[in-house]
């Protein structure tokens, strides 16, 4: 192994292109073990570390700027499409509503007609199974109206607990 690591290295590529190998092996393992561990600099060390605090501040800028329109903009979005999709919403829950109170309706009548009818256990659950296939298959308009009584009924009570606090604040 020679002092200088230039020589093994032209030595090394003089045998690679002669074609042989473990010469050429042999060479190559020299020059590596001649060759001293290149260590970064403290200067490259510093130069390193201030530019990673350098793109780590300028991606928590850019992250700040992106919740900053991101935030609104997703509230918008939200806002939008609750607005857009209100009616269908509602009109969702007034059949859900309608569906139950109508099934809850049919059923009670069902019952009142079969127990008076004299009918056993087994009439009264066929009679609920019917009212409960005609419900899931066509909802009526006097379900709707039944729905509707009763969102009258909820937006009535909590105007009479607003007026109440209202008086209360006269005292």
């Amino acid at each position: 192994m020679s002092d200088e690591p230039q020589h093994d290295w032209r030595r090394w590529a003089e045998a690679e292109q002669a074609g042989s190998e473990d010469e050429a092996d042999g060479l190559f393992g020299e020059v590596f073990r001649s060759t001293p561990p290149a260590l970064p600099s403290s200067q490259f060390t510093a130069r390193t570390m201030a530019a990673v605090a350098a793109a780590a501040a300028q991606d928590a800028r850019r992250a700040r700027r992106i919740r900053s329109v991101a935030v609104p903009v997703a509230i918008a979005a939200a806002v939008l499409v609750v607005y857009s999709t209100a009616g269908l919403m509602m009109s969702v829950f007034s059949a859900i509503v309608v569906g139950a109170l109508d099934l809850l309706v049919r059923g009670v009548v069902k019952v009142a007609t079969t127990m008076s009818a004299g009918g056993d256990a087994w009439s009264i659950a066929a009679s609920l199974g019917r009212a409960t296939a005609a419900l899931l298959t066509s909802p009526s308009v006097t379900t709707t109206i039944l729905a509707l009584q009763g969102i009258a009924v909820a937006a009535l009570i909590a105007l009479q607990r607003l007026l109440r606090s209202d008086r209360e604040s006269f005292r």
